[in-house]
């Protein structure tokens, strides 16, 4: 006995070294990931990727690849946010991240891999429009192009291999947000790595192209964001976004820095006076992209102030007595469970806004609606909009050109102007008579192509479902996907009126997931063609029998 004691005692102090080792360990990657988490808070997405790329704790490995695939996502680096999304997928995903790796996977033009993320979110999320809007939005792709032939498109001269966004008009030229300046690190935007964003202007010359860029001056721009601005008053009022000065609030206090709408006008000289904050700001939430109607007297801005329906809403404050009143939301009709932005005013009547919680064709896309009728809200389609975020739209006066911002592929920075046109509808000549000799002889109409199926289930579970899950559905179809999802589909239909027809009894029989999708489409999807369910019974049966 006292030699096993002897032993163990040995044994025990052997390893108190080995043990103490692990704990030591244990505690740095906690530190670590709490360094990540505070940058992570504190929107410096970059250094977050890399400390939570250090991290090597167990019990937090998909947490940690989410967050990493969030903070690409944040920094606009899709390609790898889709990467990290993937790889956290292993596991089942909270309810939020599956919405979120559907936005990263429709900007990057996977629309039926995020049809099924949308789906799977709808369902952890009954009460959520936004998975609802997108799958609509999917299933019918085809309308936003409909109009690609009605707009010219250009890409600004002025862009620069930074941030330039949020044009508003001045009588001869515009003023728009960018981070052009090139500055120290220590004055650099952690989460951009760029300059901070000011406020600039650019003149139109005689050929009526815009020219030389100068900042706003000093009473505007501060060593902080100034971002978007509108002109109003025939270009002697402003309002713009700014970090709110008064908050006293520094980025390296790791707190989120507010933004509020602050306005000014122009002096004797011509010149903006020192500007104010309006009377509806607070430290607690942030206010900004404003807009103003045409008579001065209505004040439209995003806000995630209390009580909204989701992360930014829009609102509106009527001006009383020279002052602002207490804002209104504008509405489920307007407002999601995401962002809506950058609101302008075109006539008093039309409201123009972005929105990344509708249907459309992936990212942030430009809407349009009567504030005055019943209109809908109507999406503006291709080319306006693109797959990823397209914002920031103002139409000028006259009606027929204007600009807007966007990251879309083939620009010079981050984000970019564009110019756009409207183009003259071209009056449509009345079609030739058909003439038929009558020697002709008229063939047979060739079979009807078959265009439509309708998709009951889409599962991970690789083994086919019982064939009483099918109820007395014939002629089901599986489908083996290349992304690990197992399609069943039933039915081939020619036109989308019959389609819809078989959808509805498909989801009276309580498949409530089903939906119509193009018969084309799952050659892409599928590693090989679909096999009747029957045949698959059939084949188990011959390979489960006992001879």
């Amino acid at each position: 006995m006292k030699v096993f004691n002897t032993v163990f005692i040995i044994v025990l102090f052997c390893c108190q070294p080995v043990l103490m080792a692990q704990q030591h360990n244990v505690e740095k990657e906690k530190r670590k990931l709490a360094q990540a988490e505070t940058m992570y808070a504190n929107m410096d997405y970059r250094k977050a990727i890399e400390l939570y790329k250090q991290v090597k704790v167990t019990d937090k490995e998909q947490f940690v690849k989410l967050r990493i695939a969030s903070s690409y996502k944040n920094v606009g680096d899709l390609q790898s946010a889709e990467e990290w999304y993937r790889k956290a997928s292993s596991k089942q995903l909270p309810v939020e991240d599956q919405y979120a790796y559907a936005e990263v996977l429709m900007s990057n033009g996977k629309h039926d891999e995020a049809s099924e993320w949308y789906r799977l979110h709808a369902q952890h999320a009954p009460d959520d429009s936004r998975s609802k809007s997108k799958l609509a939005a999917i299933a019918n792709l085809s309308s936003y192009y409909e109009k690609k032939d009605s707009y010219e498109v250009q890409l600004l001269n002025i862009n620069s291999s930074y941030s330039e966004f949020g044009v508003s008009f001045l009588e001869d030229g515009i003023v728009f947000a960018s981070t052009r300046e090139e500055v120290a690190p220590k004055k650099r935007y952690n989460r951009t790595n760029s300059a901070y964003l000011d406020l600039y202007q650019s003149k139109y010359d005689e050929d009526g192209n815009l020219g030389a860029i100068t900042k706003l001056g000093k009473n505007v721009n501060t060593k902080y964001h100034e971002g978007p601005a509108v002109i109003y008053a025939g270009g002697n009022k402003m309002i713009f976004t700014r970090n709110n000065a008064d908050a006293k609030v520094k980025e390296k206090d790791h707190k989120l820095v507010s933004f509020q709408l602050f306005e000014t006008q122009k002096d004797k000289k011509g010149d903006w006076d020192k500007p104010r904050l309006l009377s509806f700001g607070e430290e607690k939430y942030s206010v900004g992209h404003a807009a103003v109607s045409q008579n001065g007297k209505l004040l439209y801005f995003s806000s995630n102030r209390p009580g909204g329906i989701g992360g930014t809403d829009l609102y509106v404050s009527e001006n009383l007595n020279g002052g602002w009143g207490t804002p209104k939301n504008l509405g489920d009709e307007i407002n999601t469970e995401g962002n809506e932005m950058f609101p302008f005013i075109s006539g008093d009547s039309l409201l123009y806004f972005s929105s990344d919680g509708k249907g459309g064709l992936g990212g942030l896309d430009i809407y349009r609606t009567s504030l005055t009728s019943q209109q809908s809200v109507e999406n503006l389609g291709a080319p306006i909009n693109s797959e990823k975020d397209d914002f920031a739209f103002v139409l000028h006066k006259e009606g027929n050109w204007g600009y807007f911002s966007s990251n879309r592929p083939g620009g010079i920075g981050d984000d970019d102007l564009y110019y756009f046109s409207i183009k003259a509808p071209q009056p449509k000549l009345p079609p030739e008579p058909e003439v038929i000799p009558n020697d002709t002889i008229i063939a047979e109409k060739p079979e009807p192509t078959k265009v439509y199926v309708v998709q009951i289930l889409a599962l991970l579970n690789p083994v086919t479902v019982h064939k009483s899950f099918l109820q007395d559905l014939e002629g089901v179809v599986k489908h083996d996907g290349k992304d690990g999802f197992h399609r069943y589909t039933y039915g081939e239909y020619e036109g989308l009126e019959e389609a819809l027809e078989s959808l509805e009894k498909i989801i009276d029989k309580g498949y409530s997931d089903a939906f119509l999708r193009r018969i084309e489409r799952y050659s892409e999807l599928s590693k090989g063609p679909g096999k009747s369910v029957d045949e698959l019974y059939i084949s188990e049966a011959k390979k489960n029998a006992v001879f």
